[in-house]
């Protein structure tokens, strides 16, 4: 298990992962950009507002990739 210190959206973190340092650091300046560009669509947004958007989106890809596999699972069956 990996812990590592990272920055996101100004506010340092500790995380923890069965993955390497490089990836996790990566991941973080991800969510980090992606958290920085829904803040600055908009100055009436909260920085909670804008991490909670980031983690809907990314929530959204999930299950849309997650409904796509599902949909492939069942033409290869078929």
């Amino acid at each position: 298990m990996h812990t590592l210190e990272v920055e996101i959206f100004n506010t340092q973190l500790t995380v923890w992962s069965g993955e390497n340092a490089a990836y996790l650091e990566a991941l973080a300046a991800e969510v980090d950009t992606r958290i920085q560009q829904i803040y600055a669509t908009s100055a009436q947004i909260s920085p909670l507002r804008a991490a909670i958007m980031a983690a809907y989106q990314y929530a959204d890809e999930a299950k849309q990739q997650q409904g796509k596999k599902l949909t492939e699972q069942i033409h290869r069956s078929s």
